[in-house]
C-alpha cells in the first residue's frame, strides 16, 4: 500500500521517469544472472568495469539496493525528482 492509501502500480512512475527507469531496469538486468540470488559482488565490479561507475560510487548503489530494496528507493527517487535533486549532497 502506498501512502496515498493507493495500491501499488509498478508502471505508475511520475513525470518523464517510466521509460528511463525501464531502460535502466534492464540495462541493469542484463548485469545479474539470478535475480533470486544476486552476487553482489560481481555486480559491483560490471557496473565499475562494464558501465563506468566509480568504485565508491559501485559500492554506494549496490549497497542501497540491497539494504534498502526497490520498495524504499522507488520512493526517495519520486521524492528526489520532486526535489529536483539530480546528483544529490554525496556527488559520488
Amino acid at each position: 500500500m502506498e501512502p496515498s492509501g493507493q495500491e501499488f502500480n509498478p508502471n505508475d512512475v511520475p513525470g518523464s521517469a517510466p521509460s528511463r527507469l525501464t531502460n535502466l531496469v534492464d540495462e541493469y538486468s542484463a548485469l545479474i544472472s539470478d535475480s533470486q540470488n544476486p552476487n553482489w559482488e560481481l555486480i559491483e565490479a560490471k557496473l565499475i568495469d562494464v558501465h563506468d561507475w566509480t568504485p565508491d560510487a559501485a559500492h554506494a548503489l549496490v549497497k542501497m539496493a540491497k539494504q534498502y530494496g526497490w520498495f524504499f528507493l522507488r520512493n526517495a527517487t519520486a521524492l528526489a525528482i520532486a526535489c529536483d535533486q539530480e546528483d544529490g549532497d554525496m556527488r559520488i
